[in-house]
């Protein structure tokens, strides 16, 4: 069978394209009669190489995307197109060659069915979503919305997933607190550090901010990395954007993650963090926090409580590493990813 993964930004920095990669990534490993290939945008045709995949490139202008990937179509022949992420040119061209369609919703409030039909060319866009086969709603959330425009026979909700270390990867908890995004306001970082100052602070603990704060980023506001960076002291410390595995390696002795964000898909942070046995301390995003933590057991939702009281005694997340292992390894859905490419899905 022949995979062709549609991104829009395979080689920035992108939770749905990290994502995209590594459930990929597992596929390729354990199914070796399946063969998968990228379609991706970008402005730089520079940045082309790929050592674990072959990466088809297009620039996003309209004609330009459209063309390229029906040549991709033509030349590779794929059985299933897997949409990570939204693009209904290329949705239309998917239904004329006659190639099933896969299309994961990422983030509600951005790519949902609701928001995605909501204002100019919405008639269309409602008509196009017909041509899609199967439809990954991510979330229970999500799945109420896009429920309203497809049968609940081509709906599947599968999570993300993340990478289960070892237990010996774990160490004794310190009195370690982590951010991990982008600084954008969306992430709500400037609150998170707020949040950091007023119930963490005086107990001694030292917060790490990673993440990107480039201009480059979607939502970048100059004015809101100033206000981030203006309270770095000796305490909140600005780590920069750090690779993937080096940054994981920091909620290795981490006790708390704050992730504030005001909109997410599934955060593949909070998922990672509990990976680690680090509880999680989030905001309820729309009521997508009670699909990700138990209250006050493998996190807190700082939203449904009156006061906050953080467990500064526990070692670790131990119930938030079972649920995730249970749930979200990339083993998990990239069995039930399977199932989805060969119509097995219930």
């Amino acid at each position: 069978m022949k995979i062709l993964h549609f991104v829009h930004n395979y080689f920035g920095f992108s939770g749905a394209s990290r994502q995209a990669k590594s459930v990929v990534s597992n596929i390729a490993s354990n199914y070796s009669d399946i063969e998968q290939r990228f379609f991706t945008l970008t402005a730089s045709q520079s940045q082309l190489a790929s050592n674990d995949f072959i990466v088809y490139s297009s620039v996003p202008n309209l004609w330009s995307r459209c063309w390229k990937f029906l040549l991709v179509l033509i030349k590779f022949r794929p059985e299933v197109v897997h949409f990570h992420g939204a693009d209904f040119a290329l949705l239309l061209l998917c239904k004329i060659m006659g190639v099933r369609v896969y299309w994961k919703t990422t983030l509600f409030g951005s790519d949902d069915f609701d928001t995605l039909t909501r204002g100019r060319g919405g008639k269309v866009k409602r008509f196009l979503l017909r041509f899609i086969d199967v439809n990954n709603t991510l979330t229970k959330q999500i799945y109420n919305v896009n429920s309203r425009y497809l049968p609940s026979s081509r709906l599947v909700t599968i999570p993300n997933g993340v990478m289960i270390p070892n237990e010996g990867c774990i160490q004794r908890k310190s009195k370690v607190a982590i951010i991990m995004s982008a600084i954008i306001p969306r992430k709500a970082v400037l609150e998170g550090i707020h949040f950091f100052n007023e119930y963490l602070r005086t107990h001694n603990y030292t917060l790490y901010v990673i993440g990107p704060d480039s201009s480059a980023l979607d939502g970048y506001e100059r004015d809101y990395v100033q206000a981030c960076h203006q309270l770095a002291d000796d305490q909140v410390i600005f780590l920069g954007e750090l690779q993937h595995e080096e940054a994981l390696s920091y909620f290795s002795k981490a006790k708390f993650l704050i992730h504030l964000s005001r909109q997410e898909g599934m955060p593949n942070v909070v998922l990672e963090a509990m990976a680690y046995a680090v509880f999680p301390i989030i905001s309820d995003m729309d009521g997508l926090a009670n699909e990700l933590i138990s209250q006050n057991k493998s996190g807190i939702n700082i939203d449904c409580v009156d006061g906050i009281k953080l467990p500064l005694l526990m070692f670790s997340n131990n119930e938030g590493r079972k649920a995730v292992i249970s749930n979200h390894s990339f083993e998990v859905v990239a069995s039930q990813t399977m199932d989805v490419y060969f119509g097995k899905q219930q």
